[in-house]
Formats: C-alpha cells, structure tokens, sequence
C-alpha cells in the first residue's frame, strides 16, 4: 500500500510532504524492515548506524527528544540505554528537517541555533521499537516530538499530529503484526495508540516498571485500521466499554489487575479527559469473553 500526501488528511499531509524520514538501526537489521513505508523510502544519507561517528549528531537530537517528552516523568534514557535496547537491535523510526529549516525556537531546543549547524539534520520525532522473540512482534519503547517544547507550541513551531504519523509509519516500516506496549494510565498519548487498533490489556498494573500504575498492551495490527486515522473524514470513537476506570483511582485499577491474573480479558476502548487535566483522566474497558 502507498499513501500519497493528497491522500491524508491536511496535517499528516504536510508532514509526509515536507519532512523526510529517518532510521537509526545496526545495517544487519535492514533487509528485514521496509525501507519505503507506504511509498515514502527513506534516503541513504538518513539511514545512521549507530556504531559510526556519522551518526552522532542525530542520536544526539534523539536525546534531546527523550528530555523533552520524558524527562520530568523519571524515565529519562540514559544513552547506553537506547542503545542497547533501541539503536542496535531494534529501530528508531521518525521524520525531521536540516537546523536551516527550523524557526528559531526548535533550533534553540536542538542546540543547533548557530550557522555553523545549518546542514545538521535534526530529528523531530522518534518511535522506538524492540524486536521480540515472537515472529512479528515488536515492543513499542518510546515516542517522542518536538511538540513537547513548550516554547514551540507557543511560537508556532508545532507540527499537529506529528506522534501519529510516526508511529503509523513506523509499524509499516518494521513490518510488526503484533504491537506491545507498556504506558501509564495517566499518558496523554492513550488516544494515539486507542486510534491504531484494539487495545488488549495484559495487565493493569506493573510493579517491575518504574511507575507501577502502568498497564501493558497488545495491538493486532491491521493495515486499514492503521492507515485509517490519517485519512480525512476519520472521527475517534465516542462509544464502547462497559467498565471504567480513572487514572488517579488506585484502587479500580489493582481491581482491574486481580481481574486479569484470574483470568478475565479486556481491552481498552476510549478515553475521556475529566477537568481539562489527563491526570484525572476516564478510560473505558471493555469485558471480552
């Protein structure tokens, strides 16, 4: 399948048309992955290995990525981290500019604001993603962009939209078929990932991950649910779910956990905000059988 810019809605449109793509990956990894999601290849001079020098400069704008999503939540990467985990074996997957691009505000952001930086090419979201043993499955590890600057909402610099159509088509592009994830229940990006497919719940609550209200989830990707939120027309389900749970109520959410440990299935159907804050955010779940 290939997807042209006039085929996506104007937002997504803009992004696909005016940004170019980029992967960070061990060069083993390549024949496996689609180097032309949806049509869209990426060039050779944005393919970086992460272990040449050439690369240094765009892993460094993936950390200035991470500090600016992540960096007040306690799960900072540090660098050995995404290498081991993301750069080497798996990818990083996202779409960006060269500096000479960027208004003044994003090229503050990226350390990149001198002339000398014009040609630097500076990554503007990334998704990383970690290869499981199970064929076609991948673990969702991190996505990040630069709409989390607060100076670039402000000034004009945010690219709306710009999480999803990385993370779309970075699904193409390593071929998943079964998308993990873990995230908290208080994440702001629920309804991004809500958007890509059924969300399966294989647990509610995580004491091994940092913030232990963390859920873990399955996505069975299907290609036109996928692609479908980057068409115009495509409108978010408002409807579904027979249970609730609030992301600041403890207690629903062990009860949902005791639920699946004896053995209930149940996948998460919509979220809601409640009093403009995604802390005390609602989120619908359904009972399957």
């Amino acid at each position: 399948m290939e997807l042209t810019p006039e085929e996506l809605s104007p937002r997504y449109g803009a992004i696909v048309r005016d940004c170019s793509p980029f992967l960070v990956t061990y060069p083993g990894n390549l024949p496996a992955l689609d180097l032309a999601p949806f049509g869209r290849r990426i060039a050779p001079e944005q393919l970086f290995d992460p272990t040449r020098l050439r690369s240094r400069r765009v892993i460094d704008g993936l950390h200035y990525l991470d500090a600016f999503s992540f960096g007040g939540q306690e799960m900072l990467m540090p660098r050995w981290v995404l290498f081991d985990c993301g750069e080497f074996p798996g990818i990083v997957f996202g779409f960006g500019r060269p500096a000479r691009e960027l208004g003044p505000e994003l090229r503050r952001a990226y350390h990149v604001d001198d002339a000398i930086h014009d040609d630097v090419y500076v990554p503007l979201s990334m998704w990383v993603a970690i290869r499981c043993a199970e064929d076609g499955a991948w673990f969702g590890h991190n996505l990040s962009s630069c709409n989390y600057v607060p100076s670039v909402a402000e000034g004009g610099e945010a690219l709306p939209g710009l999480g999803t159509v990385t993370k779309v088509y970075g699904v193409r592009l390593a071929r998943v078929v079964k998308q993990y994830g873990a995230t908290q229940w208080a994440s702001n990006s629920l309804g991004l990932h809500l958007s890509l497919g059924d969300m399966h719940l294989l647990n509610a609550f995580t004491p091994a991950h940092t913030h232990e209200e963390s859920f873990t989830y399955r996505i069975d990707v299907d290609a036109d649910r996928l692609v479908a939120p980057l068409r115009p027309g495509w409108k978010r389900d408002t409807t579904g779910g027979d249970r609730i749970v609030d992301a600041d109520d403890p207690a629903a959410i062990r009860a949902l956990h005791d639920d699946i440990e004896a053995g209930g299935r149940f996948r998460l159907v919509r979220v809601e905000a409640r009093g403009g804050s995604t802390d005390t955010q609602r989120l619908w779940v359904e009972t399957r059988s």
